[in-house]
């Protein structure tokens, strides 16, 4: 157990350098139900973690040997993730325009309790393919051999202390209000803009590998990833 959490310590450290759950919390603090909204958040994206992370687990040598002998339908099913994460990086750019934004403005501060919910689920589920240091957590659990309810016990540990940095700006909100107010309020908008630009790039470089990925396996029967 013990050298479990000396591995898993530096893992979770690199983890938690998400530029995007950050601004998912900040845009919540930017909203009337600042607290609630981005509990839930986190609330949301922790539940989809620790589900994510079980499932993962139990069929972690099954997904590696799935890896390792693709199928031609696999990568059919990866194009069409392809076309549809391409229509909803240009839907992201229709709403991010100038025009409409006039009309939807005051988004972040009506922000309601359930769909912060949704954000912070929607988001860890985009971005858990990619989450490599996640997989070699679980790697390093189902490695130690433990029994099934310390191993979910370290899990749910891992996920807790994963989203106790973003936690502390709840506590900034709550303890200074009007301050932190102003502060979040600036910070959002400011990361809204980059946002808006970067979301839609991120999810068409996700889109291109990915058909990439499936090209090169059609081409020469030997994907890229």
């Amino acid at each position: 157990m013990l050298n479990l959490i000396v591995i898993t310590i530096p893992i979770l450290l690199t983890d938690i350098v998400n530029p995007v759950l950050l601004a998912a919390v900040i845009f919540a603090l930017g909203s009337r139900r600042a607290f609630l909204n981005a509990w839930a958040v986190l609330s949301g994206w922790l539940l989809v973690y620790f589900l994510a992370g079980i499932i993962l687990a139990l069929g972690l040598e099954a997904i590696m040997e799935f890896l390792e002998n693709p199928r031609p339908i696999d990568f059919w099913i990866q194009l069409v993730i392809a076309g549809l994460l391409i229509w909803f990086g240009l839907k992201l750019i229709k709403q991010n325009n100038p025009r409409k934004k006039e009309s939807d403005y005051g988004e972040a501060e009506n922000l309601g309790t359930g769909k912060s919910f949704v954000i912070g689920a929607t988001i860890n589920l985009i971005g858990l393919p990619f989450a490599i240091p996640y997989f070699a957590v679980l790697d390093q659990i189902v490695k130690s051999d433990l029994a099934w309810l310390p191993a979910i016990l370290v899990l749910l540990i891992y996920n807790i202390l994963y989203v106790l940095p973003f936690s502390l700006l709840l506590l900034i909100r709550l303890v200074y209000k009007e301050e932190s107010n102003a502060i979040f309020t600036k910070i959002n908008e400011k990361m809204e803009r980059v946002g808006n630009i970067l979301m839609p790039l991120i999810i068409f470089a996700i889109a291109l590998i990915l058909i990439t990925d499936s090209a090169l396996y059609f081409i020469t029967g030997v994907p890229l990833l």
